[in-house]
């Protein structure tokens, strides 16, 4: 499939040198003599793994790849902090932390929210480790009680929170056309006490791995704010 054609239509110019290709699929392994795609007589190499705008995708969109490396970027944050600790007030320690932590954490969360539990809590467990380093709370502090300590909200309600002012911008069309364009306000088909609030048309997806793969995950009900 000669790429380059379709680009050329288009006015595009593809740099072979930074593209690669991956296959979305929901098992492994990948299924046999994927179609080759070619640019410039050469083939465009096929990779499992991808990163993106600041996102790493994989091949199977768990974001496994992408959580670790936000674990391993916060932990060399945080251990830094750790041992220049003496040195910080607590006013100090909490715009450190908001500075330097909350970022990796919210940029692009709204995208990889929809991997696992079990993923997502290895993340819950640096941003513990970087509110004990603002509370200085005993490890064995209990996780709502730990947010409660020092207004912090959890990862879940500030991932919820982005996504719903996503879609939020996206009503008022003052987000990108293409995210505005999926979101559709359901008209009422009867007179009910529901019908104050807003109902958003579903996006129909082209496959069970899309309808699997972008939806809300489950969530935890055992504290207030979690």
């Amino acid at each position: 499939m000669p790429l380059q054609l379709s680009f050329r239509g288009l006015q595009l110019l593809l740099n072979v040198s930074k593209t690669k290709c991956i296959l979305f699929i929901r098992s492994l392994p990948a299924p046999p003599g994927p179609s080759s795609i070619t640019t410039l007589d050469s083939d465009l190499e096929y990779v499992d793994n991808y990163k993106y705008l600041g996102v790493w995708l994989d091949c199977k969109l768990s974001f496994q790849t992408h959580i670790k490396h936000l674990q391993s970027k916060i932990k060399s944050r945080i251990g830094f902090l750790y041992r220049n600790k003496a040195s910080f007030t607590h006013a100090a320690k909490h715009i450190l932390v908001k500075l330097t932590i909350l970022p990796i954490l919210d940029f692009g969360d709204v995208i990889y929210k929809i991997a696992s539990n079990t993923r997502l809590n290895k993340l819950d467990a640096v941003y513990h480790s970087a509110i004990h380093f603002v509370t200085k709370a005993p490890y064995t502090t209990h996780h709502c009680d730990l947010y409660a300590l020092d207004g912090w909200p959890s990862l879940h309600t500030r991932r919820q929170t982005h996504w719903l002012q996503v879609i939020y911008k996206s009503l008022l069309g003052k987000a990108l056309p293409y995210l505005s364009s999926l979101v559709t306000i359901a008209a009422p088909t009867r007179s009910m006490r529901s019908s104050r609030y807003i109902s958003l048309v579903t996006p129909k997806a082209n496959s069970s791995f899309g309808r699997l793969s972008f939806q809300l995950p489950m969530t935890g009900t055992n504290c207030k704010n979690h």
